[in-house]
């Protein structure tokens, strides 16, 4: 059932009771969205390498896909802000998204696989974020269910990876496959969006002295996704070349096991993350995700073997969980609703894709340079940095 309350000024105020089912709900969308993520994200570097790319144009198409992903929150986000038709705004991307994946798979040359990359991360790259503001608008405590909700991802992740181990499906069929792969993956992401609520009426409340009325962005924000943005140039090296990287030490049958290692390891983080947030607060959550990310860039730099690698895959709960959490949580906690959804997109575009723009555009040429081993050693300088700057910028709201 609904709670409601009044404002200090008589306005009323509307609370979503976080039912079951309503967080079975979303389970479902996070489970079609990164059921698809598994599909995609390991394998498209893979689907431009079948296609004859060397690593460097391979990189400059990722590179691609990310810059459009980070000029598309000024647009999606802020159409899903003023309209509050979130649903309609995801549903909108991902069909955009699998119209862009047909052209682009019938494109040839570089020029215009290079366009047709830009419109790709142009549509797919918001729906995560935009999902995350709809969840934050839509639970009544984001910062305890978020991670419950987003778990479903997770395990969705794992399953559909431990298929394609398991069936091979990958070995045989070239890029078609993978393609064909890709848009079965993105028609069940559309299928899944009418199950979630629309978005609720903005609320009216105050939160550690921001009104949530309120347009501007906290302060401290710019800083928040400079840290960010910096810390996880490290992590889009290994989300980048990681599945050359393990197609070249264990086969291509095995890149989908490994990264579902990576993803079981974050179920623990994302059903316990929360509590953990509030306990230790934003900054100390972030320093343990930088610091797991410099173990594992070193690890993968100068162990390459499949068990180093195997365990390495295990520090992605911290890597990847506790990072995502954090800048979540710290959305969620601080920008006023009217601005959510350009607040998580800014998080998701600068944090990531902006930081997949560098990692994958720079890591290509290290990559023909120097080799995997450079590669990884080079990517530790980056969270070492983002930690330091943490700890030494004040404007970095922690709390």
């Amino acid at each position: 059932m609904d709670e409601t309350t009044f404002s200090a000024d008589g306005g009323l105020i509307l609370y979503i009771t976080d039912s079951k089912g309503q967080l079975v709900r979303f389970g479902i969308l996070y489970a079609a969205l990164f059921g698809a993520v598994a599909v995609i994200y390991p394998f498209i570097p893979i689907y431009f390498s079948f296609r004859g790319y060397a690593p460097s144009r391979i990189g400059l198409l990722l590179a691609a896909i990310e810059v459009s992903g980070v000029l598309a929150p000024f647009i999606v986000s802020r159409i899903a802000d003023h309209s509050g038709k979130f649903r309609t705004v995801i549903a909108g991307s991902i069909i955009f998204s699998a119209l862009s994946l047909f052209i682009l798979n019938h494109l040839s040359a570089f020029p215009a696989m290079l366009a047709g990359a830009l419109a790709l991360g142009f549509f797919m790259k918001p729906v995560v974020s935009l999902t995350d503001a709809l969840t934050g608008r839509s639970l009544a405590d984001s910062s305890k269910n978020y991670g419950r909700v987003r778990v479903w991802g997770t395990v969705s992740f794992i399953i559909v990876s431990l298929a394609l181990q398991l069936t091979g499906l990958f070995e045989s069929g070239g890029y078609q496959r993978i393609f064909i792969a890709m848009m079965i993956a993105m028609a069940f992401q559309l299928l899944s969006v009418p199950i979630v609520p629309s978005a609720p009426a903005h609320k009216t409340s105050v939160i550690d002295g921001l009104n949530e009325s309120s347009n501007r962005l906290p302060r401290g924000f710019i800083s928040f996704l400079l840290v960010c943005f910096i810390g996880n140039i490290g992590y889009a090296v290994y989300q980048s070349f990681g599945g050359l990287y393990f197609a070249e030490i264990a086969g291509v049958s095995r890149v989908s096991g490994l990264f579902a290692l990576a993803a079981f390891s974050e179920i623990p983080a994302m059903i316990f993350g929360g509590r953990i947030i509030r306990k230790i607060g934003h900054r100390p959550m972030l320093s343990i995700a930088l610091l797991a990310g410099i173990l594992r860039l070193t690890v993968l730099s100068l162990f390459p073997s499949i068990i180093p690698i195997a365990l390495s895959q295990l520090t992605h709960s911290l890597t990847y969980g506790f990072f995502l959490l954090t800048g979540v949580d710290w959305v969620n906690r601080f920008v006023p609703e009217r601005k959510r959804a350009m607040g998580m997109g800014l998080f998701m575009s600068v944090s990531f894709s902006g930081s997949l723009l560098v990692g994958s555009s720079l890591g290509g040429f290290l990559l023909e340079f120097g080799g995997f081993s450079m590669l990884f050693g080079s990517a530790v300088i980056f969270p070492f940095a983002a930690l330091l700057w943490l700890w030494t910028d004040r404007r970095f709201k922690a709390e």
